[in-house]
């Protein structure tokens, strides 16, 4: 025995394994073009799914975020930091105090685009004999204009600037038979348990399309509540809006991380939880689209590898006549499996790809319906929205489906006595 050439036998292992490998690997490439018209019906079929799936799903994400988008920017914000407990229990005590030098710091946070205080009590507002229930927002003029949207949806009057104004949903006005210009008595209860009240000018209302916030809504400006209801340099939430949907969830762990024992930073998915529901929902629905398109490109690479074995059983009878185990004929198959697949992938990226690059920047314009949803200052382009994900998606689910669909075939080879192999015609 030669000792010395112990330590070499382990490399040279290794080194018979990858010629072996890429011998294998060379053969499944040459027997995929052996019948070329065969080979490109599977990867056009394949390219066509993978560029089909890209475009669906960088669609389903672009439409999540500006479905996100239009629902925050009203009024949620992609996140809020309260105090602990106040989303399931508003009490007008709950306060966050000190809110200015927060403001000021979460404005230089990266990655917040803009941030403003809110107070929220619910209140009874009057106009000479009527008298409704409301909710009260004390707001920042400026900071509810670089946040929400409402401050653009006048029907009637203007925006809040300052002093004692009002500015209230339309039905709430109608209801209380109410004109731009009258005075609202508005009546609520002070964290010490006092009447907080307030004698406020209408100066505008708004218009949602939202039954519950335009009969039951109105704003006034902040320093005006705060000093009705005793809260001082107070409020109730610090409304943050991100510089991007994407970007909310981290920002939302980073702030974590700053607030006291006593606060949470709540995120849009629990300020809104049915639009989380219904995003969640419509994933589920387009999980589903993407299975049946994968399961019908399965089955054309499938039948394309069931005639393969029945055309080249006499070759697989000579393999395995000259000393080649089943499982070599199985993985050679698979890997002339994988070789197709990723021809396919990258003939469907190749076209998939650009498209969306294309539509993420001019987008989808949506007819009529994107006029009705400029009136209400949303988008009225859809825009796919590219990354990672969206790309490997697709990849990685046609090349699982591909090598099942030559997987299953394949097996075939296991019960293939070589005698009658070379008898085939």
């Amino acid at each position: 025995m030669n000792v010395a050439a112990l330590p070499h036998e382990a490399p040279r292992r290794t080194l018979r394994s990858t010629s072996a490998l890429g011998l294998i690997g060379s053969i499944a490439w040459r027997n995929l073009w052996r019948n070329p018209r065969r080979t490109w019906l599977s990867t056009g079929a394949i390219g066509f799914a993978v560029s089909l799936l890209v475009f669906a799903i960088a669609q389903q994400a672009g439409n999540y975020a500006i479905m996100i988008d239009n629902a925050t920017g009203m009024l949620a914000g992609h996140l809020q930091i309260q105090r602990r407990g106040f989303l399931d229990n508003p009490r007008v005590e709950a306060v966050i105090p000190d809110v200015s030098r927060r403001i000021d710091a979460l404005r230089a946070v990266p990655g917040v685009a803009s941030a403003t205080p809110r107070i929220s009590a619910f209140v009874l507002t009057s106009d000479r004999d009527r008298s409704f229930a409301a909710q009260l927002l004390g707001v920042s003029p400026n900071g509810e204009r670089a946040l929400s949207t409402l401050p653009d949806m006048i029907a009637q009057g203007r925006y809040l600037q300052g002093g004692a104004e009002a500015f209230a949903g339309d039905v709430l006005a109608r209801n209380l038979g109410a004109n731009v210009g009258d005075e609202l008595v508005v009546l609520g209860t002070s964290p010490s348990g006092g009447v907080a009240a307030l004698a406020l000018t209408l100066v505008g209302t708004f218009t949602t399309g939202i039954a519950e916030l335009d009969r039951g809504m109105l704003e006034a400006p902040i320093g005006t509540v705060a000093d009705a209801f005793e809260l001082k340099d107070s409020a109730h939430a610090i409304v943050v809006r991100a510089t991007s949907v994407q970007r909310s969830h981290a920002l939302a762990e980073a702030l974590r991380r700053q607030p006291g024992d006593d606060e949470a930073v709540v995120e849009w998915s629990a300020l809104i939880p049915g639009l989380e529901q219904g995003i969640e929902l419509d994933r589920i629905f387009g999980e589903i689209l993407f299975a049946m398109i994968a399961a019908i490109v399965t089955i054309g690479v499938f039948n394309g590898f069931v005639m393969t074995i029945f055309e080249r059983t006499r070759e697989f009878g000579t393999l395995l006549a000259i000393g080649m185990r089943p499982r070599g004929v199985i993985g050679m198959l698979q890997v002339e499996a994988a070789c197709l697949s990723i021809v396919g992938c990258v003939v469907g990226l190749g076209v998939g790809v650009p498209v969306v690059l294309w539509l993420e920047r001019v987008g989808i314009p949506l007819g009529h319906a994107g006029e009705a949803m400029r009136s209400f200052h949303m988008a009225d382009r859809m825009y796919p929205a590219l990354n990672v994900g969206v790309i490997l998606k697709p990849v990685v689910l046609m090349i699982l489906c591909t090598q099942l669909a030559g997987l299953l075939p394949a097996l075939r080879v296991r019960r293939i006595l070589p005698v009658e192999a070379l008898r085939a015609a």
